[in-house]
C-alpha cells in the first residue's frame, strides 16, 4: 500500500523526533530540529484544503482579470488593447483536481495579473486609466487579504 503525501510528512516528523532529535546534544542542533518541527507544521497546515483553496484562488483572481478586462475596454490606448488581448488568451479552468494542474492555473493567473500592473499601478493618478480605478483597489484588496493569509508569524520576523 502506498502512502498519501500528508502520511509521509508525519512519518518523517515523527521519525526525527524520535530517532534524530534524542541524539542532538548542542543548544544549536535542538533548536534547529524544533525549527524543522515547525515547518513541518506549516507544511501540513493547510495540505488538507490545498485543491480547495487553489481553485478559490483561481476564481478570485479570474474575477479581478475579468473585471480588468471590462474596464480596459474603456481605455482607448494601445497597452490597454494589447493587455486584453493577452487577457482573452488566457487558458481555461484546469481541467483535473491535480495540485500541479491547479497550481500551473493559478500562477497563470497571477502573472496576468502581474503583467496589468503597468496598467493597474498608475490608474489612481493618471486620467485616461480613470476605468481602472476600482479595479485597483480591488487588486490591492485581494492582495493584502492573500498575504496576511500566506504568512507566517515565525518565518515574517
Amino acid at each position: 500500500m502506498r502512502p498519501y503525501p500528508e502520511e509521509v510528512l508525519r512519518a518523517v516528523q515523527v521519525g526525527i523526533m524520535a530517532h534524530l532529535a534524542p541524539e542532538v546534544r548542542s543548544a544549536y542542533g535542538q533548536a534547529q530540529i524544533a525549527f524543522s518541527m515547525l515547518l513541518f507544521m506549516v507544511v501540513q497546515r493547510d495540505a488538507d484544503s490545498a485543491a480547495a483553496d487553489l481553485v478559490d484562488d483561481s476564481r478570485a483572481l479570474r474575477g479581478l482579470l475579468a473585471d480588468a478586462d471590462a474596464a480596459l475596454a474603456a481605455v482607448h490606448r494601445d497597452d490597454a488593447r494589447a493587455a486584453r488581448e493577452r487577457l482573452a488568451a488566457l487558458p481555461g479552468a484546469a481541467a483535473t483536481l491535480r495540485l500541479s494542474d491547479l497550481r500551473a492555473e493559478n500562477t497563470a493567473l497571477r502573472g496576468a495579473l502581474a503583467d496589468l500592473a503597468p496598467l493597474i499601478e498608475p490608474a489612481a493618478d493618471d486620467a485616461a486609466l480613470a476605468p481602472l480605478r476600482d479595479v485597483r483597489a480591488a487588486v490591492f484588496d485581494y492582495l493584502t487579504a492573500d498575504a496576511k493569509r500566506r504568512t507566517v508569524p515565525i518565518l515574517s520576523g
